[in-house]
């Protein structure tokens, strides 16, 4: 099998001491001035002090999909390392990595197992809260998320 290091990770310990209010502060204004915050990191920080999306543990050697299963929810990783094994190819994520959004959104099952390698923590993304808030956008802004979905579950 070939395994790889982590693949994609946020520095969470670094953005979780910035604050839930960082990027409305003057320090935070002058972060995304110049750069210093990738899109990545400000996700991270938005979605991990939301207060509307649940946190749930997972332990050592927990399934969290397998192959071929449905997505019931997504997951925003705040901390931890899970392994992605896909056939024959296996990789870890860590913090800010986000899991099942694009397949769960479009009902496919997943192409992949993931599997907590320690213990990870996660937000939890439910697809019906998704649904309420993608059915009142405008529509250009649904094709782009359309698009987006489209690109991340090409091949």
């Amino acid at each position: 099998m070939n395994e790889n290091m982590l693949k994609f990770s946020v520095d969470a310990e670094r953005l979780g001491k910035l604050g839930s209010n960082f990027l409305q502060s003057k320090d935070g204004q002058d972060a995304l001035a110049s750069g210093s915050l990738k899109g990545h990191d400000r996700l991270f920080i938005s979605l991990a002090s939301s207060s509307i999306l649940n946190t749930t543990l997972f332990i050592p050697g927990k399934k969290i999909i397998e192959t071929g299963e449905q997505f019931d929810d997504a997951y925003l990783v705040l901390s931890g390392e899970i392994q992605i094994t896909q056939k024959d190819k296996s990789y870890k994520l860590g913090a800010g990595s986000v899991i099942g959004l694009s397949e769960g959104m479009v009902g496919l099952a997943s192409k992949f197992t993931a599997t907590a390698m320690t213990s990870v923590k996660v937000k939890i993304i439910p697809f019906h809260r998704v649904d309420a808030v993608i059915k009142v956008l405008p529509p250009e802004l649904r094709a782009i998320l359309v698009t987006i979905i489209k690109r991340n579950l090409a091949p």
